[in-house]
């Protein structure tokens, strides 16, 4: 993946034609003949781009490696071509000639491993992706220079043709597996089951995708991370081991579901079952893989009576006979890896991924792994949340900060690790811009910009809209997960400090520098209402000034609660509810922000209509009580979203409920009614009701209505 061995002219063929065809994809066929691409052949220890005109007056892209020249391409398009790449909004306003850069540019990134993706990504926003969709961020990730990936897609075929050669038949195997919303969570070993059975088409259909998408990584230079074989076996395996094998350990519950049980590497059937588990992976991928993730003891499996050095020689070593040049991939997280597995495996065939290092890294209190080459990596999203969150400052110094520091160990790489994608582009662009920069940028400069490329100019309006979010919202100096929720998505109580059991408790920042923002932003709709990104930007700060404002009237309507002022309180829960319609009303405008589009993939998938309604109580469920009862309590809301049909056909029914019968408390002076929210919440996850997949209405009038709402 470095630049390091010298490129043969047939690698350096593919290289260029993949380039190439990437180029076209993201600017079209004409504009594309405007550039020229070299391979650099000569060795070389870092992976580097230069970009200048050639003779002939073409943009002359040149890189040692496929990755740096898809990188050095989308350097040209933003930083030249004032270009913009983005989930949220994309602006590509090119036209011949194609400005020329006014000397060589030369970048180089300082990090061997540029990395993408967490498990739960692969849930909260990949659950239901077609090719198409892949396409597109497969494209995007070449774009940044990713060269390393988690691949999970076809993860369940994987799994169930492993059980069925240990003996399951196929309905045993697949009554193991979850639903597809819920996958991320079986790979961690986290659960087995919940969201399932799939039909057979499913794994069929999975294959061929991950087929694929295995092809088009191998062609962008894109490596991937895929689960390796730990021990994972389903609860039950105890009883088909003959008897005085040594039984599989119970790894407890994960948040009310039932973990699978952990087989050890000294018990003769975790060789057996590692040899067909690796098998079946390269069948999945169609190549040899080198890179396996490993976390057994994942927020909060059982380590008990285990020899923790031996268990890792052993995993290791089984993931080595499946090839001699693997490498384990650990997640830091919570405690996680332990420092025994650290200290007994090999540091060449070991990588940690740091997952929360701009809040809380996991290197400055483990001597840096021990000496185990590490990557830095952002959370930024959790559950796939909306929300204004991040800290620019910390993205554009921390990852060059620790490569320096004499305290970091092996530090190899940078990437993103975040929950859910779709949200908070600026984080992303700024991160991906530093995989490819070796000093941090002055972020004043660096924004304006990114405001260029993004919106096509960067008025002053504009410009101070962004200051303001820059000390606000993208300043977060504390250690939470994710952005201050909106109190219109919560279950209804008496008291309200977080929307989902981990979300923080208030907000982080002045609101107020919000509101103003958006005010700011609406003024500039003239001199940048023909970009996307622009009105991505303006729906989404509105949004958030309407999320903040829901903490205020709440605590109006609570409080006439507790005085017995009727009039304050039917009020104030008018105001709520006409915020909450605003904020519907508002989301409606943007595609990123619909329920139906969301729940229009997960049918897609579907053969049948028992299928397509399987798929749909996957979609619905994962956005709102997560799990059963049992797991509800904990989970419920986690991954809630403010989205178009969510906020209309959920969320306000439920406040409406609740309003009611505090209501009737009022008047009666009795207690408010007990309220089962999971019957009702569980209930609505099993309805098939039509919600619109295409956005409507005028973002500019929505975002108005929620500024007079809040008073701006």
């Amino acid at each position: 993946m470095s630049g390091g061995e010298k490129m043969g002219m047939e690698e350096a063929g593919r290289a260029v034609r993949a380039v190439q065809a990437l180029m076209v994809r993201t600017i079209g066929a004409e504009l594309a003949n405007s550039f020229t691409l070299k391979v650099i052949t000569a060795s070389q220890d870092v992976e580097r781009f230069e970009i200048e005109t050639s003779d002939a007056g073409l943009i002359e892209i040149r890189g040692n490696t496929v990755s740096a020249l898809a990188a050095g391409f989308h350097w040209y398009l933003k930083h030249v071509g004032g270009v913009h790449v983005s989930w949220c909004g994309s602006r590509i306003d090119l036209k011949k000639p194609l400005p020329a850069p006014g000397s060589i540019i030369c970048q180089s990134s300082p990090y061997h491993y540029r990395y993408n993706l967490n498990y739960c990504t692969y849930s909260y926003s990949m659950a239901f992706w077609s090719w198409e969709r892949w396409e597109c961020e497969l494209d995007w990730m070449a774009l940044s220079g990713i060269n390393l990936m988690l691949s999970l897609v076809g993860q369940e075929t994987v799994w169930r043709n492993t059980l069925v050669r240990l003996g399951y038949t196929e309905a045993e195997a697949a009554a193991e597996i979850c639903g597809p919303a819920f996958f991320a969570w079986q790979w961690m070993q986290n659960l087995t089951g919940w969201g399932g059975p799939l039909p057979g088409s499913w794994f069929e259909d999975r294959k061929e995708l991950a087929r694929r998408i295995h092809e088009r990584m191998r062609e962008l230079g894109i490596e991937p991370v895929v689960p390796g074989y730990s021990g994972m076996v389903p609860a039950e395996y105890g009883k088909r081991i003959a008897s005085g094998g040594r039984m599989p350990l119970d790894q407890g519950l994960w948040c009310g579901f039932r973990r699978p049980s952990l087989l050890l590497p000294e018990s003769p059937a975790f060789g057996e079952i590692a040899k067909i588990f690796y098998e079946e992976q390269e069948n999945l991928t169609g190549s040899r893989i080198r890179y396996y993730s490993m976390d057994p003891f994942h927020e909060g499996g059982s380590s008990e009576g285990v020899d923790l050095r031996s268990f890792a020689k052993g995993v290791e070593q089984h993931m080595l006979n499946s090839n001699p040049a693997a490498v384990w991939v650990f997640q830091a997280w919570e405690g996680n890896p332990k420092r025994e597995l650290l200290q007994a495996v090999d540091r060449e065939h070991a990588l940690v991924l740091d997952l929360w290092c701009e809040s809380k890294p996991a290197w400055t209190s483990t001597e840096a792994f021990q000496g185990v080459p590490w990557v830095w990596c952002m959370i930024q999203n959790y559950g796939g949340k909306n929300g204004l969150f991040g800290n620019l400052h910390t993205i554009a110094n921390a990852p060059i900060a620790a490569l320096n520091d004499p305290a970091g160990g092996i530090m190899s790489g940078i990437g993103m690790a975040m929950e859910g994608i779709g949200t908070n582009p600026v984080m992303y662009d700024l991160l991906t811009d530093m995989m490819w920069r070796t000093e941090a940028p002055d972020i004043g400069d660096w924004l304006q910009g990114y405001i260029q490329r993004r919106y096509g100019s960067a008025p002053n309006e504009a410009m101070q809209a962004w200051q303001l979010l820059t000390a606000s919202v993208y300043d977060a100096q504390t250690v939470q997960q994710g952005a201050a929720e909106s109190l219109l998505c919560a279950r209804p109580a008496p008291a309200i400090a977080n929307v989902s059991t981990w979300g923080p408790k208030e907000p982080h920042y002045e609101t107020s520098k919000v509101r103003e923002a958006c005010h700011l932003l609406l003024a500039s709709r003239e001199a940048c209402g023909t970009s996307d990104g622009y009105r991505y930007d303006l729906a989404d700060v509105a949004r958030q000034a309407a999320a903040d404002n829901s903490r205020v009237v709440y605590a109006e309507i609570m409080e006439a609660y507790e005085l017995g002022d009727l009039v304050s309180f039917e009020r104030a829960a008018d105001r709520f509810l006409a915020l909450l319609d605003a904020q519907e009303q508002l989301m409606r405008t943007r595609p990123e922000f619909l329920l139906g589009r969301w729940l229009e993939e997960a049918r897609s998938l579907g053969r049948t209509e028992q299928e397509r309604q399987l798929l749909e109580w996957n979609a619905r469920t994962l956005v709102t009580v997560w799990g059963p009862r049992a797991s509800a309590t904990a989970l419920h809301d986690y991954a809630h979203r403010e989205w178009s049909g969510l906020l209309e056909r959920f969320y306000r029914p439920r406040w409406v409920l609740y309003f009611a019968s505090l209501r009737n408390a009022l008047k009666n002076g009795c207690e408010p009614a007990a309220i089962d929210w999971f019957v009702w919440e569980a209930e609505w996850t099993l309805e098939t009701d039509h919600y619109p997949a295409q956005p409507d209405g005028c973002v500019y009038e929505a975002a108005g209505r929620v500024l007079r709402l809040i008073g701006v």
